[in-house]
């Protein structure tokens, strides 16, 4: 009867520390996670005022905030824990409106935690707010 108990404790134990393994050597090979959840870059002649609204997956507004940026300058702000944790990918939709209505974008952005969303605003472009994703 103990033989029997050891048996199951130990086909207990296997996929415990299989699952765990997994997990770690993601995290292992994979390095650490980009710290922004994004990054606006002005590359404009000019200062704008950048508004963005982060939608999750279910529509609904989990961030919002507006900023005024001088020429070159840059701001960003830090992930979410729930995605600087995470090991899949987070669909998040990005609303970006420049110089209050000017120009809107909205834009759908799979991220995941080694991934940046990046917003760069050029008025001399077609499209003077692109988004991009940079990943490590």
């Amino acid at each position: 009867m103990e033989n029997v108990r050891k048996i199951l404790l130990f086909l207990l134990i296997i996929p415990i520390v299989a699952i765990v393994g997994y997990y770690a050597l993601i995290f292992l090979l994979g390095g650490p996670a980009l710290p922004n959840f994004f990054e606006i870059r002005n590359n404009d002649a000019g200062t704008n005022e950048v508004t963005v609204e982060i939608l999750d997956s279910h529509n609904s507004s989990m961030f919002k905030e507006s900023y005024k940026l001088y020429p070159d300058e840059r701001v960003s702000e830090a992930k979410p824990f729930s995605l600087l944790y995470s090991i899949g990918m987070k669909k998040y939709t990005f609303k970006i409106t420049l110089d209050n209505g000017i120009e809107e974008e909205t834009l759908s952005v799979p991220l995941h935690r080694w991934s940046t969303a990046v917003i760069d605003i050029d008025s001399e472009n077609e499209d003077p707010i692109m988004i991009m994703m940079e990943t490590v």
